[in-house]
């Protein structure tokens, strides 16, 4: 019986070995790992494709997002450069404005040729100076805040003022003056 049993084990024994031997072969076999390391590197091959298709469509994406951000910064660079010639005229209308209103404050009659040079000398002082003949009502009209700009402008401009100094008295732009008092003249200055 001893016999049986140590048969049977030698049996079991053998056909595990093969059973073994087969599973190492086929495990440790030189075409099995090829296989294994080609299907490996297939599915490398598969997921960087799939990544690089993703990372190709999130960069056009990128691109044209980044054109239309172009497009509209070429659109406000176009409105910017119409602005600013618009701003260049505007000066140039106002500088030509302000070259027009170099119109004398007085007008010297003509002085006949018995009287003597005092005497036109003085004339020529009190019409000269007729703007600032009257002080207190220039400070009046340059201290009145209460009224509108326009009005104090057009007293100071009926009193004789310059509009340098129209604008010098009541902290305003030269341009801003001419521009009262051409549009309450019409223009005629």
């Amino acid at each position: 019986m001893t016999a049986l049993i140590a048969g049977i084990l030698i049996l079991l024994m053998a056909a595990g070995f093969i059973y073994l031997k087969l599973k190492v072969d086929k495990v440790v076999s030189g075409e099995e790992w090829i296989r294994k390391i080609r299907d490996e590197i297939d599915q490398l091959i598969l997921e960087m494709n799939q990544t690089a298709e993703r990372n190709v469509a999130l960069l056009e994406n990128r691109v044209k997002v980044l054109q239309g951000l172009l497009d509209e910064a070429d659109k406000k660079l176009q409105i910017l450069q119409k602005e600013s010639e618009k701003s260049d005229l505007s000066r140039q209308v106002y500088s030509h404005l302000k070259k027009q209103t170099a119109v004398p404050v007085y007008s010297e009659p003509e002085s006949p040729v018995n009287e003597s040079v005092d005497e036109i000398s003085l004339k020529s002082e009190d019409t000269s100076f007729s703007a600032s003949a009257d002080p207190a009502s220039a400070a009046r009209v340059a201290e009145d805040d209460n009224r509108p700009l326009k009005d104090r402008v057009m007293d100071l401009y009926e009193q004789g003022f310059a509009a340098e100094i129209i604008s010098q008295r009541l902290g305003a732009s030269i341009s801003e003056v001419d521009l009262i008092i051409n549009l309450r003249t019409g223009g005629s200055v």
